[in-house]
């Protein structure tokens, strides 16, 4: 696969994806109705949470359809299996979109909440892992540069988040960073990714497509690609 494929960063199909329900003011939606939460939809597995951010690993099946769910807080998301999908809002019709490759990454802002639904439409799994910020609002820490490892791109910087994504070819690595604030790693390219860290055991991890980790604040590490298939990433830290 081409490791210098132009970055993925589609704010129009993140908006399409996520914010589709926008519109949708509580005066349009039917007395009284309520909606599950995205934590409770179908498809939408939750992985990980603590007080600062929510893990989810939303995958759809062929025909797989959510259901109307709510959505309440920011979300950064990764699309890890590409696919098309459709989405509909309570009192509208179910609208195709577009074909979203891998690697697409977006963000979503929910200033009130967000109800639809999404029915993936095509004949290929659907998987997005999406962050869910947890915090009201951001702790104003510092965020420390990437300069010296500049295999890393800068794909998304707000008030809110900021976000990497790292390709590793066969045999590359990356100079060490230190981690700033607390934050997520998805895979999006799996393969054998090693791990260096000052002063204890560097460590191989076969990691595949749809993993993710936590990255604690303070973490300071290097990465290697000792596989023989290009390895993609994508990092997001918290304000």
């Amino acid at each position: 696969m081409n490791a210098t494929r132009p970055i993925k960063c589609i704010n129009a199909i993140g908006l399409y994806l996520l914010l589709t329900a926008h519109s949708l003011a509580f005066a349009q939606q039917p007395a009284k109705e309520t909606f599950v939460p995205v934590e409770q939809a179908s498809f939408h597995q939750l992985v990980f949470a603590d007080e600062d951010l929510a893990i989810l690993n939303n995958l759809y099946p062929p025909g797989g359809d959510s259901g109307f769910h709510a959505h309440y807080r920011d979300i950064f998301y990764v699309v890890v299996q590409g696919s098309k999908s459709s989405t509909q809002s309570v009192g509208k019709t179910l609208t195709a979109g577009p074909m979203i490759p891998a690697g697409t990454t977006g963000y979503g802002t929910i200033g009130t909440e967000v109800v639809h639904r999404v029915v993936n439409s095509d004949k290929s799994t659907f998987q997005i892992i999406v962050v869910e910020l947890r915090r009201k609002n951001p702790l104003g820490q510092a965020m420390p540069s990437r300069d010296a490892a500049p295999q890393y791109t800068q794909i998304l910087d707000n008030p809110r988040v900021r976000a990497w994504r790292l390709i590793l070819l066969p045999g590359q690595s990356v100079p060490a960073i230190s981690q700033g604030s607390k934050g997520v790693r998805v895979v999006v390219r799996g393969g054998l990714l090693t791990t260096i860290r000052p002063g204890v055991q560097d460590q191989i991890l076969a990691v595949r497509p749809g993993d993710f980790s936590v990255q604690p604040l303070g973490e300071t590490r290097a990465l290697k690609n000792g596989g023989s298939e290009t390895i993609e990433l994508v990092e997001v830290d918290l304000k």
